[in-house]
């Protein structure tokens, strides 16, 4: 890792010619947090209950029923064009019933997204939205990505969505500081704000959003790809295929949220060796993900 942080100090330092405070840790930045919408943790326990084969109707919607927006929303979207038939739904069990455990679980998690990551960080340059669909992006690309390699998809779904909730904590440390000296360089797909990040504080978003999620008790499964999303072949097993997957997914993303299809990497051929998948093979799934993104987007209406 010594090497991949010190081309992240070389390339970021063009950005920023602050030195790393040593009193900075992923941990204190989280500390400095406000409290994140109870949302994020409802999304955290529903993860587990659709990893459980053992969960049912009935657990799902206890749990939904601790945030009533959230339990009024699902209700809602039950009862639209989208999925209303016959008579219309009164209860959260009759949603769930009705939508299906999967879809409402896509449901809690981009209304999650929208509370949690969606919205403007002056240190990224980035409104609501573009957060917001990056995230999404990201979730529905790695779910894609894991249904064909026959990996967990309800962990890649996760680890998508959360892919840059590090970047919270970072923005909420450096406005409230005073310490944005400037908006932190966007090097693009992979290295993203993380050249900049590791410059000025000595870690980058991924390693405070690794943290975060520790903090909120998800599963390492989803926890460590995040923690190497980018250096996914530095990753441990069993990790490091998820973390790969994750790569990917990051890559459809930026396609899809910015027009652009970035440059292969020196590594990329063994990255996605680790899948083994091609480029070509990955990039396959764009016009599926953009037909997930749209169908989303109307289901919500964000």
């Amino acid at each position: 890792m010594l090497a991949s942080r010190a081309t992240f100090n070389q390339v970021g330092s063009m950005a920023f010619q602050k030195a790393p405070s040593k009193n900075l840790t992923p941990e204190r930045l989280v500390a400095e947090l406000h409290q994140l919408p109870p949302v994020a943790r409802v999304l955290a326990r529903l993860q587990r209950l659709l990893a459980n084969p053992e969960s049912g109707i009935n657990d799902v919607a206890s749990l939904i029923r601790l945030d009533a927006a959230l339990a009024t929303r699902i209700i809602q979207i039950s009862n639209s064009v989208w999925f209303g038939r016959g008579e219309s739904c009164q209860t959260i069990e009759d949603a769930v019933s009705r939508v299906g455990f999967r879809e409402v679980y896509h449901l809690v998690a981009v209304m999650a997204s929208g509370a949690i990551v969606a919205e403007p960080l002056a240190a990224y340059g980035r409104d609501a939205m573009t957060q917001w669909r990056e995230s999404v992006a990201c979730a529905f690309a790695a779910e894609t990505l894991a249904a064909r390699l026959g990996e967990d998809t309800s962990v890649a779904y996760t680890a998508g969505l959360l892919h840059g909730i590090g970047r919270l904590a970072i923005d909420h440390h450096l406005v409230t500081t005073g310490d944005l000296l400037k908006r932190l360089s966007d090097e693009g797909f992979p290295l993203d704000h993380s050249g900049a990040e590791f410059a000025l504080l000595g870690f980058n978003q991924a390693d405070v959003g690794a943290y975060m999620l520790e903090k909120w008790d998800l599963a390492p499964t989803i926890v460590e790809p995040i923690r190497h999303q980018y250096e996914p072949l530095e990753a441990d097993e069993p990790h490091d295929r998820m973390a790969a997957l994750l790569y990917g997914a990051r890559l459809l993303r930026t396609i899809v949220c910015h027009h652009q299809q970035p440059a292969a990497t020196g590594d990329e051929e063994e990255i996605f060796g680790c899948l083994r998948l091609s480029r070509e093979a990955v990039l396959a799934s764009l016009p599926e993900l953009q037909d997930q993104l749209a169908r989303v987007h109307q289901m919500t209406k964000l």
